[in-house]
């Protein structure tokens, strides 16, 4: 029981570290490097949000639907701006999946 409640846990913390280590090598500049850090946490902020709500039933149905809009913004600005970065096809496919399980562990994080 113990594993299942650390598991999210381990694949945040992962998908965190494989998305910095990835990206902070191949940004040439400390903007790009912020940018992504900034897409990353957006995304986390969203996911963690978004499940703190889900209890919530009438009040909640507007929020519900502006934190799916902003996870869905911070999703095509990861995805535009790792498509214009200058990395090779695997490094993107990499960093791409990191952040996707960043995301999944935020979401089974109780």
């Amino acid at each position: 029981m113990k594993l299942a409640l650390k598991a999210p846990q381990g694949v945040l913390c992962a998908g965190v570290i494989l998305y910095v280590v990835c990206l902070w090598g191949d940004c040439p500049q400390l903007t790009d490097k912020g940018y992504f850090l900034a897409v990353l946490v957006l995304g986390v902020f969203t996911v963690l949000t978004y499940q703190r709500l889900s209890g919530k039933e009438k009040e909640g149905e507007r929020f519900a639907g502006l934190c799916r809009f902003v996870l869905l913004l911070a999703t095509g600005l990861m995805l535009v701006g790792i498509w214009n970065l200058p990395l090779s096809l695997t490094e993107k496919g990499l960093s791409v999946l990191a952040w996707f399980a960043a995301m999944y562990g935020a979401a089974r994080w109780r």
